[in-house]
């Protein structure tokens, strides 16, 4: 099959961490680590470039570790995601909405698998896992923390 014929009119062009923060800490507290987490993501760019949308998505995800009242490790990261979408078949809302929904999913995924490595490689065992979470919730909440605001 060509795959031009079954090319997505939006498409994933690149991604880069543009933060990583990691502070670990020696902590005389013995238990099980309890971890908190906390995401948002940013719509840095949308622009039209060569009859094409453009799109620049950060995400932004926080974790941190405590035993107790002490702070094992934070871990502080953001990953962008570069994302483009044929202008002759998406308005410009509908590419807004498939950044805030297919380029949220895609850039979770990969950091997740970020995460793991990089937690892994600082010497954090069990590795960070950052759970599943419901993109359209996190929209939501997003749109209604703007409105407050």
């Amino acid at each position: 099959m060509n795959p031009k014929e079954v090319m997505a009119d939006f498409q994933f062009l690149g991604n880069r961490v543009s933060r990583l923060v990691i502070e670990t800490k020696i902590v005389d507290q013995k238990g099980r680590a309890e971890l908190s987490h906390d995401f948002d993501y940013t719509i840095a760019e949308i622009s039209e470039k060569d009859e094409s949308w453009f799109g620049i998505l950060q995400l932004s995800i926080q974790v941190k570790a405590k035993i107790k009242n002490k702070i094992l490790f934070k871990i502080d990261l953001i990953m962008e995601g570069a994302f483009a979408g044929n202008v002759e078949k998406i308005p410009k809302d509908k590419f807004v909405e498939m950044l805030e929904m297919n380029g949220l999913a895609n850039l979770l995924n990969i950091s997740r698998a970020y995460l793991v490595g990089v937690s892994a490689q600082t010497g954090i065992n069990p590795p960070v896992r950052i759970p599943m979470i419901n993109l359209l919730k996190l929209k939501e909440k997003k749109k209604r923390a703007e409105v407050e605001s």
